[in-house]
């Protein structure tokens, strides 16, 4: 799935005209994603006739932005609150824009576990797997026709530890497998989702919010007698990317410029992760990655979890996990911990950094 282009205004309006016109004419798009549009030489957007279908809500407001949320996949929170704003005025139309959106996303994100434009449910080596068929490739088959056959002991491995095994492997991506050896392990998942299904649900809404993590491609839970043994989850790996916590220790006094770049990504990160509703119980320097584009990118998302709304004692213990983290990241000055604090603050739209500073300090 090709994600909308998030910071491109001229196209953001030019698919809201689309959307407008699409609406008045009383139709629905069929399946609405961005792989449902076909983008013309002069940028201007379209959608098949035969993609169509005549509806009667059309004037319902929740539902009408569903269709224009669905396809700007990708784009960030505020991007999508402005698309909605512009909508709306253009219709003539009110709605509470913030309780909508949080409504689309917890339906939209359900369709990963479906078959549709974006998603199948395949089988393959014996296993049922939920996959992403715009981005499945035959080497991503071979790996889904034996996983455990790319996680033995080899020079690809990365990690080989009683929870879980993880190795690089055909179609440059990365095949985890969560290990179930307890027996209190293996019945506690039988009344709760596999570790794999998480992953893949999780990884997907945050792409749907625009927050950088590795793009998950399936994922299959393996039971024995109608029980969970094992589960496996197939994501892209990512090259040529250091963990945040060495890329800003090997930046100099001399960077400043860079460092203090460095630690305003990660606040706006975890900031629109807790504005977003996610807390995240393992927030560590390690979770982060820096590629040589200094792009920010979240990993190893066991840690998160989805509240709707993150409560600020729950912000406050995940960020003094954070703050007790930036040891890490080298001798950092009071100014550098505060860039870190306020771009947080302005990502999440709540909060004063120095309440926060002093409520962290206190505590520590």
């Amino acid at each position: 799935m090709s994600g909308f282009s998030a910071e491109d205004v001229d196209r953001t309006k030019k698919l809201v005209d689309l959307v407008v016109s699409i609406h008045g004419r009383g139709y629905f798009i069929n399946d609405p994603s961005p792989a449902a549009l076909v983008w013309n030489s002069n940028g201007e957007p379209s959608v098949e006739e035969v993609d169509l279908v005549k509806r009667s809500h059309v004037g319902i407001p929740h539902l009408a932005l569903s269709q224009l949320w669905s396809l700007m996949y990708g784009a960030s929170p505020r991007r999508r609150l402005e698309a909605a704003r512009d909508y709306l005025r253009a219709r003539g139309l009110e709605t509470e824009i913030e309780s909508a959106m949080k409504d689309h996303i917890a339906r939209d994100i359900e369709r990963c576990f479906h078959t549709n434009r974006d998603f199948k449910v395949i089988q393959a080596g014996g296993l049922v797997w939920n996959a992403r068929h715009d981005v499945l490739t035959d080497a991503h088959r071979i790996v889904l026709d034996d996983p455990d056959a790319f996680l033995e002991p080899s020079a690809n491995l990365i990690k080989d530890s009683r929870a879980t095994t993880v190795a690089r492997c055909a179609g440059h991506a990365l095949l985890k497998r969560f290990n179930l050896k307890k027996y209190r392990n293996i019945v506690k998942h039988q009344f709760s989702s596999s570790r794999a299904r998480r992953a893949y649900k999780r990884a997907y809404h945050l792409e749907m919010i625009g927050i950088r993590t590795p793009r998950v491609i399936a994922y299959t839970d393996k039971k024995i007698l109608g029980c969970v043994h094992k589960s496996y989850l197939l994501m892209d790996f990512l090259p040529d990317v250091r963990i945040g916590a060495e890329t800003l220790k090997s930046l100099t006094k001399d960077e400043r410029s860079q460092r203090l770049a460095l630690l305003a990504s990660a606040g706006r990160l975890v900031g629109l992760l807790h504005g977003e509703g996610f807390s995240n119980r393992d927030l560590k320097a390690s979770n982060l990655l820096v590629t040589n584009s200094g792009e920010l990118w979240l990993v190893d998302l066991d840690g998160i979890k989805h509240l709707e709304t993150v409560s600020s004692e729950v912000r406050v213990k995940n960020l003094r996990r954070m703050v007790k983290d930036l040891p890490q990241y080298g001798d950092l000055s009071l100014s550098e911990r505060w860039r870190f604090l306020a771009s947080y603050c302005r990502s999440v739209q709540n909060g004063d950094p120095k309440e926060l500073y002093r409520k962290l300090a206190s505590e520590d």
